[in-house]
């Protein structure tokens, strides 16, 4: 291994250096290591302690070593990626994404939950092709991968066939990202009822051991078979299984039917759980079932009462992930749901302390909601074992933010630095099982031409067959849903 004797600055490093640096990596055998020097390290594993200034030692696509000096430990033939200045942590981890919609990205960030069923649900999804399921997800992993995510669980529930489905998993190849597709059927409109019976098959074309892409069973909307039974199934298939939609008194007495039958269980993670009424938190809880919410959307969309749980799943001592969930109405990114789930619970604790209620709970703090999108993310999409901490015998799944950027800088605190001062721009490598996505800000092997023109040719051909024009000036149209099963599901729970 060659280089300085100390870590150089990531802003210290010249553009040809750093091409020809890439290069290097790229280039290399699988089994050469490679050390990286110097960042602040911030781990997310309470065993393995965060350092001021270390290295992190990658062989393969494995995290061998993290600690301080392990230049001989990674040997003569490593290469050595000087990163001072910035901070290294776990890649985020989505823990609910709709990757289908996103050449619609944005397109309805005022609505609230009917606008938005009608827009996608009851309208766009009806017309999708394989090549637009195959545009909305790169366009959506690409966007995934800039904001720092290492890790998707794809809600995929808008695959009207097996050709569908196999465009979705073309999509992650092409994209290099780890993503646990979550399949499910779509909620309106005909399609080919390969689901669940396809299951197998995508596992065992497309899931291969130790790869980058594994397999849930998601259930949401349309039931092609009560709960209890699809859990059943999943279950014997081997697989983890994802319920969408949690909300309110309706979902609160199937998850307490559930919890009586013993149908919850840690392969079980619930998304929203917002509305829930105590008896089924307490059979979540006793089950070890995860939670993932989806902050901005129940407050922005106006899911249940608008109010992501937090603080009802701390109390009754879960730790939950996070998640994105539809681009066509909010942010992509992480940080905001980090910052959106530790306002929203120190806003609650606040209130509380303010009327002296003597139950107030204790404000969360940045390391909690750090610690949400990452480790507890990997454990609620199945993946603890794999990924989410920096630790060693886990894959190198890992971020290197810019601390010495203009808002970033002077670096004081690490954590705080990573929830409340980075944003996407800031984000400067990202690795995936060993392999780097980006580099120095800018994604790598992306083909950013192609991918614009599929994101627009699919978005017009999309709009033209559900009846409007896109203007960037002007709002879309305002529709009702119209589908007689969507339309009487958010009625009932008095929400369309």
């Amino acid at each position: 291994m060659t280089g300085p004797t100390a870590p150089q600055s990531y802003h210290e490093r010249d553009a040809a250096g750093s091409a020809a640096l890439l290069a290097r990596l790229r280039a290399a055998a699988p089994a050469t290591p490679v050390l990286l020097r110097g960042a602040t390290v911030v781990t997310v594993d309470p065993a393995v302690p965060d350092l001021p200034a270390g290295d992190v030692l990658i062989r393969g696509d494995t995290i061998e070593a993290v600690g301080v000096d392990l230049a001989d430990r990674a040997g003569p033939g490593a290469i050595a990626v000087d990163l001072a200045g910035m901070i290294l942590l776990p890649g985020f981890v989505d823990g609910h994404r709709h990757c289908w919609q996103n050449q619609l990205r944005h397109l309805l960030c005022d609505a609230g939950i009917d606008e938005y069923i009608a827009m996608t649900h009851g309208s766009t999804a009806l017309h999708y092709r394989p090549a637009d399921m195959f545009a909305g997800d790169l366009v959506t992993l690409a966007g995934a991968l800039d904001a720092g995510f290492t890790t998707v669980l794809d809600f995929s529930h808008n695959s009207r066939s097996r050709a569908h489905s196999d465009a979705v998993f073309a999509a992650y190849q092409e994209a290099g990202i780890r993503v646990v597709h979550t399949s499910a059927p779509p909620n309106a409109g005909q399609w080919e009822e390969q689901f669940p019976a396809d299951l197998p098959r995508l596992r065992e074309t497309y899931c291969p051991d130790g790869g980058l892409t594994t397999l849930r069973m998601g259930i949401d909307l349309r039931r092609v078979l009560p709960p209890a039974e699809l859990v059943r199934i999943a279950r014997g298939y081997g697989l983890g299984i994802t319920f969408d939609g949690v909300m309110g008194p309706p979902s609160s007495a199937e998850v307490a039917e559930l919890g009586r039958q013993g149908v919850l269980g840690p392969d079980v993670t619930l998304v929203h759980a917002t509305d829930m009424s105590d008896p089924a938190w307490r059979y979540i809880a006793d089950a070890g079932t995860r939670i993932t919410l989806a902050p901005t959307s129940d407050e922005q969309l106006g899911l249940a009462d608008g109010v992501p749980p937090v603080q009802k799943a701390l109390d009754f001592g879960i730790r939950p992930s996070l998640s994105v969930d539809v681009e066509i109405s909010l942010s992509n990114d992480m940080f905001t749901q980090m910052r959106c789930v530790l306002l929203t619970q120190r806003m609650q604790a606040t209130q509380r302390r303010y009327r002296h209620d003597p139950t107030a709970p204790e404000f969360i703090c940045t390391a909690d909601v750090l610690e949400f999108a990452t480790a507890r993310g990997a454990d609620a999409v199945g993946l603890g074992a794999v990924t989410g901490t920096l630790t060693p015998g886990k894959q190198a799944d890992i971020v290197a933010i810019r601390a010495e950027d203009v808002n970033n800088l002077p670096l004081n605190n690490a954590v705080a630095t990573i929830v409340q001062g980075a944003d996407t721009r800031n984000i400067d490598t990202v690795i995936v099982g060993g392999s780097i996505r980006k580099w120095a800000g800018e994604l790598v092997g992306l083909d950013l031409v192609r991918l614009r023109t599929l994101a627009y040719e699919s978005r017009d051909y999309l709009a033209a067959r559900a009846g409007f024009a896109i203007t960037p000036t002007q709002p879309v149209p305002r529709l009702q849903i119209q589908d007689p099963y969507l339309r009487d599901y958010f009625a009932s729970r008095g929400q369309a």
